[in-house]
């Protein structure tokens, strides 16, 4: 064994990543321990980077203290730096501008765990094999909330729209900025005394104040030598077994691929098979019962939305089939599903709905792309447990999440209730929402926006005004998964709208005019340009946003109010998350419950 003998007891400040074993490739080629995984690792670099001389060239450990230290190092060949081709020949002539880059990674085995420290391209070795959130998840181990926050990077769980970061003014704590709709992945904070002493003692602080990042990696902003790495990769490695820990969010994303294949995709595959025949085979019975699916693509929200067409294929084939009306796109996929299918048993639903894509279009380019599973957001029931899959991925949560999101979500319906008479239409049950929409469409300051689209995108469906304010009503037939579709289109529409007032421009607004004066079913009642336009400059009327909405349920006919009893927990976050979000944008929204006939 080794001991630790560095002359030059260099410090420098560390990064520590840690490799995710449930990787599927591990297990696809069926390695068995630690120094199988990091040879893999290392092996699948040197493919990449065509180095074949040293491909399978197996790297040795050296023990120190308990650790298996596992050092990689590729130089890339020299190349030109981008100045010799950036400025004129007659000034780089007889002049070196070659540049080699160092590709270095440095694999700590410690028991059962894989960490890991990179420099120069080194990332490159790791970033397919990491523990995307080890920084995060290690974190929970150590703290108790109560730390200073100087920054914070979240994803919304409700859409990729609400991917933000904030910064902190001092003194505001970890647990008041924690939102349990958000998932954080990356975050700054100060490191507390408590923990320099009883967690990092080995560590020379000094009396200053030092700060971590925590994300994919955990990173304790101070120089260290190896001696302290050393003593760091044991320290994480031991408060790791721990039991107790912190959670920094209400969703626990779920990375076990088996429990995700045998059990929870295998959950939602029957639920949509189920779903599809009562849909469509010759013994469907006259009402078929509602999938509770929200279908969206699983990063690019906004370009899905702003799709012109789109297109599905199947795997293997070339034919695609064309649609246009983003609302129905499930439905259409479904349908595709069945009529493709030679024998009509789970299996082979299975085989062909899993190698169906689906592609979003603007004119020729393809600007979104992904398989038609991945677009399903839903809500499942396993072993009596809510689970999610949301934007491609699977999460559980935790014990207290219903009873928390019952209460925020009714108090935030009260809270921003729309009390005044505008929505006024009581919504017949056989009536679709352009059938209900159109109601408004003579009455004195209503404009029916719906289906007028400018730039791809809508701003409402509904539009009134008053002496003060100018209404942009958004309205959805149910409160379920379909609440995080109505949402998006919120904050997208109020986005757009806020960008086009800030730069002056009037493009959007226009468009819209023309799109809503070119329907044959508005010709008796067109909008002037000019005085149309004007209505939205700064300084004028205040701009609010309405999500309207009604209740599909027959035995909760009232929302508000009833909350909890309200199954969809989808419906209720995504609400949530909305009225956060759009209190950002500095246009605040309103709720209201459209009134059954």
């Amino acid at each position: 064994m080794e001991e630790i003998n560095n002359s030059e007891n260099a410090e420098y400040e560390i990064k520590i990543f840690q490799i995710d074993k449930s990787f599927y490739e591990f297990k696809k080629h069926n390695l068995q321990n630690n120094e199988q995984i990091i040879n893999y690792i290392i092996n699948e670099h040197r493919i990449k980077v065509k180095d074949i001389e040293n491909y399978n060239k197996k790297i040795v450990p050296v023990l120190i203290d308990g650790v298996d230290y596992f050092t990689y190092v590729y130089n890339e060949e020299e190349k030109d730096a981008f100045w010799k081709k950036f400025i004129p020949e007659s000034l780089s002539n007889n002049l070196v501008f070659k540049v080699q880059q160092l590709s270095f990674a440095m694999f700590a085995s410690v028991e059962d765990n894989i960490y890991a420290i990179v420099g120069g391209g080194g990332s490159r070795v790791i970033i397919r094999f990491q523990n995307h959130r080890f920084g995060l998840d290690f974190f929970e181990f150590i703290t108790d909330l109560n730390e200073d926050v100087i920054s914070i990077e979240t994803r919304g769980i409700s859409g990729k729209l609400t991917k933000r970061k904030d910064i902190f003014k001092d003194g505001l704590k970890l647990v008041d900025i924690l939102n349990f709709t958000n998932i954080p992945s990356k975050i700054n904070i100060v490191l507390k005394q408590e923990i320099k002493d009883s967690v990092f003692d080995f560590i020379e602080f000094e009396n200053r104040i030092t700060t971590i990042e925590i994300g994919s990696y955990f990173n304790i902003k101070h120089r260290i030598p190896f001696k302290s790495l050393h003593l760091l990769f044991k320290k994480i490695n031991e408060i790791s077994k721990s039991e107790t820990k912190k959670s920094l969010t209400s969703f626990v994303e779920v990375k076990d691929k088996g429990v995700i294949s045998s059990i929870y995709r295998e959950e939602l595959l029957l639920q949509l098979y189920e779903n599809m025949m009562d849909l469509f085979s010759a013994a469907r019975g006259q009402a078929p019962k509602k999938l509770d699916i929200e279908f969206v693509h699983p990063s690019k929200i906004q370009e899905f939305y702003e799709a012109e067409f789109y297109i599905f294929k199947f795997k293997g084939t070339r034919k695609g089939h064309h649609f246009q009306n983003r609302k129905s796109l499930y439905y259409d996929g479904l349908k595709l599903v069945y009529e493709s299918l030679e024998n009509l048993n789970l299996i082979e639903f299975k085989k062909v709905i899993s190698g169906l894509h689906l592609y979003g279009m603007r004119k020729k380019d393809f600007i979104t792309h992904a398989m038609f599973l991945d677009h399903i957001v839903c809500e499942i029931n396993v072993e009596n447990r809510p689970i999610f899959q949301i934007d491609a991925k699977w999460f559980k949560v935790e014990n207290n999440f219903t009873n928390t999101i019952n209460e925020i979500c009714s108090r935030m319906i009260d809270n921003n209730y729309l009390n005044s008479g505008i929505i006024t239409e009581k919504w017949d049950d056989t009536e679709d929402e352009d059938a209900y929409n159109r109601k408004y469409h003579l009455q004195n300051n209503y404009w029916v926006l719906d289906k007028a689209i400018g730039q791809n995108i809508e701003l409402c469906d509904i539009m009134y005004e008053d002496d003060n304010t100018i209404y942009f009503i958004h309205v959805k037939n149910g409160f379920d998964a379909k609440i995080r579709d109505l949402s998006n289109q919120i904050q997208i529409s109020a986005s757009r709208f806020m960008n086009e007032r800030n730069s002056g421009s009037e493009d959007f607004i226009l468009s819209i005019i023309d799109a809503y004066n070119s329907k044959d079913v508005n010709l008796d009642k067109l909008i002037d340009k000019d005085s149309f336009k004007a209505k939205f400059k700064t300084g004028g009327k205040n701009i609010q946003f309405v999500m309207a909405f009604k209740s599909e349920l027959k035995r909760i006919p009232q929302i508000k109010n009833n909350v909890d009893k309200v199954q969809s927990n989808i419906a209720k976050y995504s609400l949530i998350q909305c009225v956060r979000e759009m209190n950002m944008l500095t246009f605040p929204i309103k709720i209201v419950e459209i009134e059954k006939l």
